[in-house]
């Protein structure tokens, strides 16, 4: 059994650097596209952030799977640690999920590139004005994205680290 626990640990923490790695890209985008003016960059960005969105999600779906097996074999069910660190992940999940339904995709649109509402995927149609784009990235948020995709999950790894109830 010792070994199944230290394969899982081992798959839980490549796959949450897989994760981060995966996800450098939008990030690295969400940061620079707001102060960015020319449609055909914006494109590019926005399409390297969308290459990099299956390894993304396959590796927080192993993430997931492991960080909420593991507790099953190790018997920390009871341990509040462990129950916090599930909730803060599923909200930065679902928090992204939208926050990328109200911005990213809505970008897409604007900017003429292929994009999805819900799960509909459309074609691309012909690109918006610029003032409705500036517009539109002016509603973008960066400092959610520091506190949710960054502070919520380094709060989560001092959970699992320091254990603190």
């Amino acid at each position: 059994m010792n070994i199944l626990i230290r394969w899982l640990v081992f798959l839980h923490v490549l796959s949450a650097f897989t994760f981060f790695l995966a996800h450098g890209a939008s990030a690295a985008m969400a940061f620079r596209v707001r102060r960015e003016t020319d449609f055909a960059r914006i494109r590019a960005m926005l399409d390297l952030s969308e290459a990099t969105v299956e390894i993304m999600f396959v590796s927080f779906l192993v993430m997931g799977l492991t960080g909420v097996g593991l507790p099953f074999f190790i018997r920390i069910w009871d341990r509040g640690w462990v129950w916090v660190s599930i909730l803060l992940m599923a909200f930065v999940f679902i928090w992204m999920v939208r926050m990328n339904e109200r911005a990213y995709k809505i970008l897409r649109k604007l900017v003429g590139l292929p994009y999805r509402q819900g799960s509909k995927e459309y074609l691309a149609e012909p690109p918006a004005s610029s003032d409705e784009v500036t517009a539109q990235l002016k509603k973008m948020n960066v400092t959610g994205l520091i506190v949710v995709g960054y502070l919520i999950p380094a709060l989560v790894l001092w959970l699992m680290i320091f254990k603190p109830f």
